[in-house]
């Protein structure tokens, strides 16, 4: 693996990866996960929801961010070898739910 790759596993032992490419485009659009990084391999390891599509969401609900209920979002892009993060974000839901 190369230079500025993390690497996580989801819920199902499966090798999850963000590229510093990745991270930045994150935290460009979503400065608020700058200290919330600790959260990713919780939120892989062990979500409260997983939505599948062409790029699965998946979701764990935190009850300390942004002073209120939050769930972080991980949206993964999964491939043969493994999967890579494309984005996350903060929401108030989880999609297509209501709040």
């Amino acid at each position: 693996m190369g230079r500025g790759v993390r690497q996580f596993t989801d819920e199902h032992g499966n090798e999850v990866r963000l590229t510093d490419e990745r991270l930045g485009h994150i935290l460009r659009r979503h400065s608020e996960l700058a200290f919330q990084m600790h959260r990713f391999a919780e939120t892989l390891a062990d979500p409260d929801a997983v939505r599948p599509s062409r790029s699965s969401s998946t979701y764990r609900l935190y009850t300390d961010l942004r002073g209120r209920n939050r769930y972080l979002c991980l949206v993964v892009k999964r491939e043969t070898e493994y999967s890579f993060i494309l984005t996350g974000y903060l929401a108030p839901s989880i999609k297509g739910e209501r709040p």
